[in-house]
């Protein structure tokens, strides 16, 4: 049996069209995390977020990374710091999560060793003086 162009269209328009079902299940099978739970109720008050991202430059903290290690230091010239350290992964919003942290002389000291490889967004956040600061950093394990 010789194939016209009628089986040849049908062949390749149900091609098409598994194609398109399989599209359709891929999309609708995706996993997608917004930034925060929250969102929309922290972007009505963004300008809080800003002021507290300029008030951290005032008190100038020094973050650093030591990959070899595994060792995140934060410091800063005053020691009553506390606050929370929040790490959020852009992959996967179930692997987010938080640590609390006070100054110890002057510094704070958090091991990623129990830390899942892959690109985290660090966020600093604490009060001094009434006023709520924050730092954002990037690290790539």
């Amino acid at each position: 049996m010789k194939l016209h162009w009628g089986h040849k269209l049908t062949f390749f328009v149900s091609l098409f069209i598994l194609f398109i079902i399989f599209l359709v299940y891929k999309i609708s099978v995706q996993k997608i995390d917004l930034v925060d739970k929250n969102y929309y109720e922290k972007g009505i008050k963004y300008q809080d977020e800003i002021n507290k991202f300029s008030e951290a430059k005032v008190v100038q903290p020094k973050i650093e990374f030591d990959l070899a290690k595994q060792l995140i230091t934060f410091t800063a010239n005053d020691s009553t710091i506390k606050g929370t350290l929040h790490f959020y992964r852009s992959a996967d919003a179930d692997k987010d999560f938080e640590v609390p942290f006070q100054l110890t002389n002057n510094q704070f000291i958090y091991s990623t060793q129990s830390i899942q490889a892959g690109i985290w967004h660090i966020t600093f956040e604490w009060v001094l003086n009434g006023k709520l600061m924050a730092i954002e950093k990037q690290l790539v394990l």
